[in-house]
């Protein structure tokens, strides 16, 4: 910009030599040519300043030519043509210079949080079984103890002197025969006898259904059974499980109320964690207030956490 600058006024300003500039108004009036020339001592490069005062450009006047700055930016008129800026077209693009030096290494920067961990894989297909060890050779059998000396026959005590013989005592004479009592009335009659509970009741029978995850009730309320249980000393739970089993800690269990609204515990737990067979509570003492005629119904508790299908088949409660 320097060189553009430099060469623009030195072809405004042909054949400088020295001349005097007065002050008036509206400016300052030079008589050519002029010339700059530096103080004695100066340390800076010779220019020509121009202020930019906002203001608007001279007029382009014929036969002139004019140095100005628009909107910050040099421009100049030639003998009457509109002005223009003196920086010509940009030129092409230089090569690109070597690449620098690598700059230092930065500080390193802090530890980002740790990612959510990744889902389990897949278990890996079990490994050949390993040869079986050589046997190791047998010990030797230990020496034979020495057969321990033969104790000493103890000696025959002698045999008692035998007792004399008791006198037999004389047969005392048979008494005469009482007459027979007379017969007493008949008692009252004892009330009825209750039949006691029959052995089997059976309560379900599908192929399996979805089990949602808590305690629910196996066939919902059109799967219970009145059962008289007044005789019944002992109970147990019969299942057959089909394909479908529950997560560990799931089991299924009979219930008896003796209200219609609480329910209580009536067999023991049945797991319905391992498919295709036959599980039992085994025979358990009837609970103390179950002695009576109640309704009873079958309960399964998925212990998982989402809803699992349960392959549920033939469910018996049995009494004795």
């Amino acid at each position: 910009m320097k060189n553009y600058l430099l060469i623009g006024v030195l072809g405004l300003l042909p054949g400088i030599s020295w001349a005097q500039c007065t002050t008036g108004n509206p400016g300052t009036n030079c008589g050519g040519p002029l010339s700059v020339q530096p103080q004695t001592g100066n340390n800076a490069q010779s220019a020509i300043t121009l202020v930019d005062l906002g203001l608007p450009v001279l007029a382009p006047a014929a036969g002139q030519y004019t140095l100005s700055i628009a909107s910050g930016v040099l421009v100049e008129s030639d003998n009457g043509n509109s002005y223009h800026s003196l920086m010509g077209p940009q030129g092409p693009q230089g090569p690109t210079g070597p690449t620098g030096s690598p700059g230092t290494t930065g500080a390193q920067g802090a530890t980002g949080a740790s990612g959510p961990q990744g889902a389990t894989g897949p278990v890996g297909a079990q490994g050949a079984a390993g040869a079986i060890g050589a046997q190791g050779a047998t010990g030797a059998v230990g020496a034979q103890g020495a057969t321990g000396a033969v104790g000493a026959q103890g000696a025959v005590g002698q045999a008692g002197a035998q007792g004399s013989q008791g006198t037999q005592g004389l047969v005392g004479a048979v008494g005469p025969a009482g007459a027979a009592g007379v017969q007493g009335p008949t008692g009252p009659q004892g009330p009825p006898g209750t039949t006691a509970a029959p052995s089997d009741y059976s309560f379900y029978y599908g192929t399996g259904y979805k089990a949602a995850v808590g305690t629910i009730e196996v066939g919902g309320s059109f799967d219970r059974n009145q059962i008289d249980m007044i005789n019944a000393t002992s109970v147990r739970f019969v299942i057959t499980m089909g394909a479908g089993a529950l997560p560990s800690g799931s089991y299924a269990q009979a219930e008896y109320t003796p209200d219609g609204t609480h329910w209580y515990p009536l067999s023991g737990e049945v797991p319905v964690t391992t498919p295709n067979g036959l599980y039992s509570s085994g025979w358990q003492g009837l609970p103390n207030a179950a002695n009576g005629d109640y309704v009873v119904r079958i309960v399964v508790l998925n212990a998982g956490t989402t809803a699992a299908q349960i392959g549920l088949r033939q469910l018996h409660v049995q009494f004795k």
